[in-house]
C-alpha cells in the first residue's frame, strides 16, 4: 500500500531516492494505466500539487489524465517517461511533495531550479543544490505572488509555482495557441476519466457458505466455484444486476446478487470466508458505476 507517513528529516534533503527509515512510499504493486486502486487517489492528490493532474478532484481510477500526468512527471524529473508509476516514481513523488528548503538536494531542487529560471528569478546552473541563491529566488516569487517569504517551499508556494496553467501564462505567445488548441481534447479525456456515477452506500457482507445458502448468485455465478469472483449483492432498482462496479476498499466488481435485507443505498459483498465477512461488518462506502 503506499502510505504518506511522518517523515523524521526532510525527504528532500536526501539525494538517496531508494526508501529508507524515512521515506514511507510502499507499493504493493506497479500502478498503470486502466487501473483502479486506492493508491492512485495518492498518486493523482501530490501530482495535483505539482501541477502534473489538471482535473477537479481524484478519481482512484489510472486514466488518460493521470498516465499523461505521471509521464510528464518522470519527464521533468529526468527520468524514463514510461507512465506508470514504479517503486523509483514513487520515491521521487514522496521527495518532491515534502517541503523543500536550503540545504536540500535532489530531484525535487533540480525541478524547483529549472521553474525559477524559466521565470527569471534564477540565474545559476540547475544542480539540484538549495544554496543561497536557490533561497534568494525562491524569496522572490514568494514576494511578487504575495505569499509568506520565508524561502520554504511548501503547498502554497508549490500551488504557485507548479500549477500547470499558471506556467502556460508565462510561456511565450506561441506555446499559448498550442496550449489552447489541445484544451478540447483535455476536456474529452477528462470527461472519460471521470467517474460516471459515484454514490456512498451502506455496505454489508456475506459468504457463499452460509446456512441454506445455494452459492449461486441471482445471475447465476456459482461462487463455489469461482471463490475469487467480485460480486456484489444490489437493489435492481438502485444498481441494476450485472452492473459493473467499483466499491472503495473492494475494488472492481459486478452486481450479480439480491438479498431479502437490500433495499435503496445498501449493498452486500461477497466474501470468500465467514471471518472476512464478520470483520468487514457494516460500513459505509463509496460505489462508483463504471457501465
Amino acid at each position: 500500500m503506499f502510505k504518506k507517513l511522518a517523515l523524521t528529516v526532510a525527504l528532500a534533503g536526501t539525494a538517496v531516492l531508494a526508501p529508507t527509515a524515512t521515506q514511507a512510499a510502499e507499493l504493493d504493486k506497479p500502478l498503470k494505466k486502466n487501473m483502479w486502486h486506492e493508491d492512485v487517489h495518492t498518486i493523482q492528490q501530490d501530482l495535483k500539487e505539482l501541477g502534473f493532474f489538471d482535473y477537479h478532484k481524484t478519481t482512484g481510477y489510472f486514466g488518460d489524465i493521470t498516465h499523461k500526468g505521471v509521464k510528464a512527471f518522470q519527464k521533468d524529473y529526468n527520468m524514463t517517461p514510461t507512465g506508470t508509476v514504479d517503486q523509483k516514481t514513487a520515491d521521487v513523488l514522496e521527495e518532491a511533495t515534502a517541503l523543500i528548503q536550503r540545504g536540500d538536494e535532489g530531484k525535487a531542487v533540480e525541478h524547483l531550479q529549472k521553474h525559477l529560471a524559466e521565470l527569471k528569478l534564477y540565474n545559476y546552473h540547475v544542480d539540484g543544490i538549495y544554496g543561497p541563491l536557490t533561497q534568494q529566488a525562491v524569496e522572490k516569487f514568494q514576494q511578487n505572488n504575495s505569499l509568506v517569504v520565508d524561502g520554504i517551499v511548501g503547498p502554497e508556494t508549490k500551488a504557485a509555482l507548479f500549477d500547470l496553467k499558471e506556467t502556460a501564462k508565462a510561456e511565450p505567445a506561441k506555446e499559448e495557441t498550442t496550449q489552447e488548441s489541445s484544451e478540447p481534447e483535455e476536456a474529452e479525456t477528462a470527461k472519460a476519466d471521470e467517474e460516471k456515477a459515484t454514490m456512498t452506500m451502506e455496505a454489508t457482507a456475506y459468504t457463499a457458505n452460509c446456512d441454506g445458502c445455494s452459492g449461486v448468485t441471482a445471475t447465476g455465478i456459482d461462487l463455489n466455484a469461482n471463490p475469487d469472483q467480485k460480486v456484489i449483492a444490489v437493489d435492481p432498482n438502485v444498481i441494476p444486476l450485472g452492473t459493473e462496479v467499483y466499491v472503495e476498499g473492494y475494488g472492481r466488481a459486478i452486481a450479480g446478487d439480491t438479498g431479502g435485507a437490500i433495499k435503496g443505498n445498501r449493498i452486500d459483498l461477497y466474501m470468500q470466508s465467514k471471518d472476512a465477512a464478520v470483520n468487514f461488518g457494516r460500513q459505509n462506502v463509496e460505489v462508483t458505476i463504471l457501465n
